[in-house]
């Protein structure tokens, strides 16, 4: 019941989104012609307000009202089908756009491919908006008979965003972890060669931070040959765990697909030596698979140690050593909860900058916490973006602290509550991170990514003066400094479990995640919308279900990131986008797909489309007519030896990545692409090294930029067209003489006239005939320039003293 108040508030998100829509100027053109009836766009603008001011009651008294839940449910999907609309509507404008633009150019150019087929759609679409009203009248109707009423919830934003505190501070855990240190250093283990030490506690306490400061304490490093930690969570696939433990001690990668086989390298890797692992997050019942994943453990040495975390006991009696009892966790004390909260609040503890009023109504939010270190968090990140003693005390009155069944779904009342005042901009965002499985490790790639999704998926509001995905590095950095991550291992964040929880309550159906442990049949075929697969299944996904969901917005294949897998998903491409349908994210990255299908075109609403690490051999020209495209990556594509040459009509296109493509040469007139923030790669052939000035049009690039067949450069003039001086947003560029230059003289000027912005922080250069550096390398101006790789033969210079 406790998760019902959340759905409103992430529709008010989801409304603002909307009214942006509405608002652009695609939209308001299209209204203004012969087309559509300008009264229907307003009768959609004032019954969304209409709705709007209602759902914050709705949160309330939707409490035991299946009636106020239902109707919130239904509000969603209707926002979701005018979503739709309103992009119909932008995507048909800039076609038409597009046409016009090509009959000027030139009066032989073909017609695009229309997202209306054929006149009558547009009376088709007219009617479709005459649902949605007819629906929005319906559930306004409702709203007096249920009740609602306009009421006002707070969610200001005070201070900017504070950075995420380090999580690896144990306050109140000393002697908790006094006594696991001295469990793991403890070599009289009697007739045990290898001891379990299992530590069991309810969510939240600090299971897992308490392990990684044993794992990570100085003298556990030492006593230990091999120290493996391997997340487990629901999944407790034994084949997947000796994997990741050999692949971890060995540092290579593992291929073996039958289990007898791997368990053998793995006890063969194991001899004579002493380990530590941690399996976290355990919640497998069954002993028989415990016992055959133990199995591979017993060549290891006398002493060897495992711990497991887990929330139940019965877990920990049936894995535990006889003679080792599981360790409790309890809540930690009121003053260290204190000093917890005070830390993440106020930034330094007892500072006298507190002001008297908030702490003393902070101790009262300290004590509902009941020494739950993630609810302190949790409460703290809320907490820290408001400034007055007014906005403290609105959510410490707050009725959901009374809720007696959050535990019901596995959360508690600070949770809840510090997703209710989140701005209602962040609320779709975090709603669309369960599209993430649990213990998902958010890397620096991968939050990048999500922040193109995000963009793809329109839930970043444009901020005049900003750049669209800056807005979205905010929302990032909002949702870390409210603590809606953690810190992980390996520099990365992960959400702990209870915030997934919450993240997949507030979505509902909308979001699904397809691995093994879930079922495919499953699915709601009208009410999903985002949807992922893990890359590293054992079986086949059976993608013929994908025709069951009808409104699929978002298919990503997960990790973003590349993760090596012997097993590539076989994917039955033809079957996502036969239709068209509403897809805006598309990642198909490290699956077995040779070719893209000619039908790919007719994704008109794409916006992110990833294919990296696949044998596409080519990407079809019906990809050119996508115009709302924003990211296309191509990178680890080794058979890719061309982009198709229209390719410049993406005027959408934001960012290219094709590191590690080998493309020959670069499609004509990509100096047009003036949208473009990030172009990975830009190459030069044989009699087309002129076109190096086109970078000249493409100030907007950042991050990192290859120029490679420099030798084929044949006036320096048009390097100096290409103004890279001018690129002040690159960080890193790599130059590279692929190729026989005309004189190592007419490649010193060439590289004199690549002289970047002295923002520039890495610099590469390779195949370089020349036997000198021109003087702007080490010149003092460039002191960002903290690395120089130089891998010239013909250089007399030392590589170390170009190094920063």
């Amino acid at each position: 019941m406790a998760g019902l108040m959340v759905a409103g508030a992430l529709l008010s998100g989801s409304i603002n989104v909307l009214f942006d829509r509405i608002a652009s100027q695609e939209v308001l053109d299209f209204f203004r012609g012969d087309k559509l009836n300008p009264k229907l766009l307003n009768r959609l603008k004032n019954m969304l307000r209409s709705a709007k001011v209602l759902l914050n009651d709705a949160e309330e008294k939707q409490l035991g009202d299946n009636d106020v839940k239902g109707w919130l449910d239904d509000l969603k999907q209707v926002l979701y089908d005018a979503d739709h609309v309103m992009d119909k509507l932008s995507t048909e404008a800039l076609r038409l756009k597009m046409e016009k633009d090509d009959e000027l150019e030139s009066t032989a150019s073909k017609p695009s491919h229309s997202v209306f087929k054929n006149p009558f759609e547009i009376s088709a679409l007219k009617s479709e908006i005459e649902e949605i009203l007819d629906t929005l009248k319906d559930l306004l109707e409702q709203t007096e008979y249920l009740g609602l009423k306009k009421v006002e919830l707070k969610t200001t934003l005070h201070r900017p965003p504070a950075p995420l505190l380090d999580d690896s501070k144990v306050y109140g855990r000393e002697n908790d972890k006094e006594a696991i240190v001295k469990l793991v250093l403890c070599d009289d283990v009697g007739d045990h060669r290898i001891v379990l030490i299992p530590i069991i506690g309810m969510g939240g306490i600090g299971k897992t931070t308490l392990t990684q400061s044993v794992y990570d304490d100085t003298t556990v490093q030492q006593h230990f040959d091999l120290k493996v930690w391997v997340t487990i969570s629901e999944d407790f696939d034994v084949l997947k765990i000796t994997k990741l433990i050999f692949e971890a001690i060995t540092e290579t990668s593992c291929e073996a697909k039958e289990l007898y086989q791997l368990q053998n390298k793995l006890k063969n890797a194991l001899i004579g030596k002493k380990f530590l692992f941690v399996l976290d997050d355990v919640w497998n019942e069954n002993y028989l698979l415990w016992d055959s994943l133990k199995s591979s453990f017993q060549s290891g040495d006398q002493g060897s140690k495992i711990i497991v975390t887990t929330r139940n006991e019965d877990i920990a009696l049936m894995m535990r050593t006889m003679h080792v009892q599981p360790y409790e966790l309890k809540e930690i004390s009121y003053e260290n909860c204190w000093k917890l909260f005070a830390e993440h609040v106020f930034g330094t503890i007892g500072s006298n900058e507190v002001h008297q009023d908030l702490e003393e109504i902070g101790k009262q939010f300290v004590k509902k916490c009941k020494g739950l270190p993630l609810a302190v968090k949790s409460m703290a990140g809320l907490l820290r973006s408001m400034s007055t003693s007014e906005e403290w005390r609105h959510v410490l009155q707050s009725d959901i602290w009374e809720l007696s069944n959050c535990r019901d779904i596995g959360s508690v009342p600070a949770l809840w509550l510090s997703y209710r005042f989140l701005p209602p901009h962040l609320k779709p965002c975090f709603s669309f991170l369960s599209i993430f499985p649990k213990d998902y490790e958010f890397r620096k790639d991968d939050r990048e990514q999500i922040i193109l999704i995000w963009m793809a998926e329109g839930l970043l509001q444009p901020q005049k003066g900003k750049r669209i995905e800056d807005v979205g590095e905010e929302y990032m950095s909002a949702l870390i400094s409210r603590s809606f991550f953690q810190r992980s291992r390996h520099y990365s964040l992960s959400m702990h479990d209870l915030m997934h929880d919450l993240a997949m309550y507030v979505s509902g159906q909308c979001c699904s995640i397809y691995d093994s442990c879930n079922d495919f049949h499953k699915l709601n075929g009208s009410k999903t919308r985002h949807l992922s697969y893990m890359k590293d299944l054992k079986d086949t996904v059976e993608f013929d279900n994908f025709s069951r969901v009808k409104y699929l917005r978002t298919l990503l294949a997960l990790p973003l990131r590349y993760t090596y897998s012997w097993q590539k998903t076989q994917l039955k491409l033809e079957i996502v986008v036969k239709d068209g349908g509403c897809l805006r994210s598309l990642s198909l990255s490290d699956s077995c797909i040779t070719d893209l299908p000619d039908s790919i075109g007719n994704l008109k609403h794409l916006r992110y489309l990833d294919v990296s690490r696949t044998k596409v051999k080519e990407l079809p020209h019906s990809v050119c007519g996508l115009y709302n495209l924003e990211t296309l990556l191509l990178s680890g594509c080794i058979n890719l030896r061309q982009l198709p040459t229209n390719i410049s009509k993406l005027v959408s296109l934001r960012h290219l990545m094709t590191r590690l493509t080998p493309l020959k040469e670069m499609p004509p007139k990509i100096c047009n692409m003036i949208n473009l923030q990030t172009l990975s790669n830009f190459v030069l052939c044989k009699n087309d090294g002129s076109r190096i000035k086109e970078l000249g049009k493409l100030d907007n690039l950042r991050g990192s930029l290859e120029i490679s067949g420099l030798a084929h450069v044949r006036e320096v003039s048009d390097v100096l067209e290409g103004n890279l001086k001018n690129k002040k947003y690159l960080n890193e560029l790599i130059l590279s003489w692929n190729g026989v230059a005309n004189s190592s003289t007419k490649e010193r000027e060439v590289l004199d006239a690549l002289q970047p912005h002295v923002n520039l922080k890495k610099l590469e250069i390779g195949g370089y005939n020349g036997t000198s550096l021109p003087d702007w390398v080490t010149h003092p101006s460039y002191c960002n320039l903290r690395k120089v790789d130089l891998h010239c033969s013909n250089l007399c210079l030392s590589l170390l003293s170009f190094r920063r």
